[in-house]
């Protein structure tokens, strides 16, 4: 005979176990049966809809036995992979030689991998950087993402926001070659699993007015193989997100057409609503950046665009003015931040966002004009950063703007 909590109309019940801590649920779970697949719908939405990994080979282990299961690979709808970086690994080669578990106290803690699994994350770093392509990560990635139908969500990005001392200097070159063939891989994987992605994002998310954890993969990266080209269109024609953490001072050659390669790839993703890009770390202003945003002006229509966030880079007026109008009528939300003027008015763009009708919020931080920095006036006090709001300010864009355009002194 069935208990009564077991015959409690499903909904209700549902709204049970959703209170329920993890050790409770699986109690609970354990108890009959029938409470086993009542909660399954609950557990599996809770704790399989989005997974974390790094690119150890235990890791993506844990994610081919999920991909496994013939119920969890269809609660899977966020998968969120993580860099460590070459100061991690160190760490963890360390202890993986000294051999003692749990580690002493004197090393540092390398949070998300697991004691059981520090000798093998630790050989993660040299097994890349010694590989011409890292075949093993592709050929896991490939056996767990075409398990995961309903898939929509693809975080590559870093695990730990850069170490202090990256910020005055390059990323050291160990880190990028690692961080560039972990992207190839992930990618290629992603791309012949035919996943129906609606979000990509090289970042772990975005803050006010900058990216949390972003990869920086240098621009080189983006130019892609034949067979990728061939395949991106299929691989994103779902896509409604794109965020890009780049890197285009990256020191490498440039060959004609190279400011041409980011327009290609956005192009790939007609259906887009929301387009991040960070052309450079920290509060860098990229100086090669101008020429991609000038590639972009002229080829990138996307006809459903309502959020745009541009970080890092160096542009001439005209071209970022151009934009903009191109998508005037669907914007409704636009973020600068850490980015220079090489020509023209700030003033000048800010009268071109006028022409956006359905724009609701406006964030701008920490610009330059052509000779000197931009400075906010609000309640008589400077400000490098502002927000117009038009929910919160209850007051339309286009009174504030020209309020903006009025109050700010633009040393240009």
């Amino acid at each position: 005979m069935s208990s009564s909590i077991e015959r409690l109309p499903v909904e209700v019940f549902d709204i049970i176990a959703d209170d329920l801590d993890l050790p409770a649920l699986q109690n609970l779970r354990l108890s009959s049966r029938q409470l086993h697949l009542l909660t399954f719908s609950t557990f599996a939405k809770r704790h399989f809809s989005e997974l974390t990994t790094t690119l150890g080979s235990a890791s993506l282990d844990r994610l081919i036995h999920v991909a496994n299961h013939r119920h969890l690979c269809h609660a899977v709808r966020v998968l969120d992979i993580r860099l460590l970086n070459h100061r991690d690994y160190k760490t963890l080669n360390t202890i993986s030689r000294v051999a003692i578990f749990p580690p002493p106290k004197r090393f540092p803690k390398v949070s998300g991998v697991r004691e059981e699994h520090i000798t093998d994350e630790a050989i993660t770093f040299d097994y890349v950087m010694k590989s011409k392509y890292p075949r093993r990560i592709y050929n896991q990635l490939v056996l767990a993402l075409r398990r995961f139908c309903d898939l929509k969500v693809v975080r590559f990005r870093a695990k730990h926001a850069e170490p202090f001392g990256w910020r005055a200097t390059v990323m050291p070159e160990g880190d990028c070659v690692f961080r560039s063939k972990c992207f190839q891989a992930v990618t290629d994987a992603l791309l012949v699993s035919e996943v129906a992605l609606e979000d990509f994002s090289m970042a772990k998310g975005m803050r006010t007015t900058s990216m949390s954890k972003g990869v920086n993969l240098p621009y080189s990266i983006l130019q892609l193989s034949l067979p990728s080209l061939q395949a991106l269109p299929h691989g994103f024609s779902s896509l409604r997100s794109l965020t890009l953490s780049i890197v285009v001072d990256d020191g490498n050659p440039r060959s004609p057409g190279w400011e041409d390669v980011l327009g290609h790839l956005i192009i790939t993703a007609p259906r887009l609503k929301s387009l991040a890009l960070s052309l450079d770390r920290g509060t860098n202003a990229s100086r090669f950046s101008a020429a991609i945003i000038r590639s972009l002006s002229l080829s990138c229509r996307l006809q459903d665009l309502e959020v745009l966030r541009l970080l890092n880079c160096s542009l001439h007026e005209d071209h970022l003015a151009a934009f903009v109008s191109a998508h005037a009528t669907s914007l409704r939300q636009v973020v600068f931040s850490d980015i220079r003027l090489v020509t023209g008015t700030w003033s000048s763009i800010w009268s071109t966002l006028k022409e956006s009708s359905e724009l609701e919020c406006l964030r701008l931080a920490s610009l330059e004009g052509t000779n000197n920095p931009v400075v906010f006036r609000k309640r008589g006090k400077e400000h490098p950063k502002i927000i117009l709001d038009v929910e919160k300010d209850e007051r339309t864009m286009s009174e504030m703007i020209d309020d903006l355009i009025a109050a700010c002194d633009l040393w240009t």
